[in-house]
Formats: structure tokens, C-alpha cells, sequence
């Protein structure tokens, strides 16, 4: 049976995979997650979901397949970062007021020969 790695700490997507009743190990992808210039939010999530499942991959057994996942929050066509801080939360939160905020997940299961299967919500 290959093995199964969860490409990251969450402990959200921890428990929504134990969920499945697979065996699964996690580890801590190190992945810059700074967006690229005049990276759209879809393009910044999903390119976030492959670069942490190929970061697990990399040191893996030949057999291992691994999940990688991440979220953007979109507001105005542009990608909201981790605030960091109170004040910076209660000032997002203020600059979403009335506004549309839009949610993309993308999961990226990354295995062996370069196999990649990508989705996007």
C-alpha cells in the first residue's frame, strides 16, 4: 500500500482526511507563500497547493503520494494575506465590510513519475 502524506499543520485538513479512514502521516511543507507579482488569487492558491505537496514529495519514499491544499480569501481581484495581528484583522474585517469576499481552495495530490492531479473550488 503507498504511503499517504497530508502536506500540511492544519489540523482542520488533518481531520477532515481522517475522515477517509486512510492511514496518513503529515508533515510541514516549507513554502514561501509570499504571492507573485500581479498573481491573481486562483493562480496564487493553486500554485500554493502544488508547491506544497512537491516540497513533502521531494524527501519522500518512491511510493508516496501527497496531499497539499491551501486557501485564498479574494477580495476585489486581489488576494487577502494572514493579517498577523489584531489591529491588521480588525482592519481587513473592516475593509470587507459590504463587500463580496470570495474563498478558493486548491488541492494538489502529488505522487510518484510526476504524477499531479489538481482541483480547484
Amino acid at each position: 500500500m503507498p504511503n499517504l502524506v497530508l502536506a500540511s499543520t492544519s489540523i482542520y485538513r488533518r481531520t477532515l482526511l481522517e475522515r477517509l479512514g486512510l492511514p496518513f502521516t503529515v508533515a510541514r511543507p516549507d513554502t514561501d507563500e509570499t504571492p507573485l507579482p500581479d498573481e491573481s488569487p486562483q493562480a496564487l492558491t493553486e500554485r500554493l497547493a502544488l508547491a506544497k505537496a512537491e516540497a513533502v514529495l521531494a524527501g519522500a519514499a518512491d511510493d508516496t503520494w501527497v496531499i497539499g491544499s491551501d486557501q485564498v480569501a479574494e477580495l476585489d481581484s486581489r488576494p487577502l494575506g494572514k493579517p498577523g495581528s489584531h489591529a491588521a484583522a480588525v482592519a481587513q474585517l473592516q475593509s470587507m465590510s459590504g463587500c463580496q469576499v470570495r474563498f478558493l481552495t486548491a488541492v494538489c495530490l502529488a505522487g510518484p513519475a510526476g504524477r499531479r492531479l489538481q482541483a480547484l473550488d
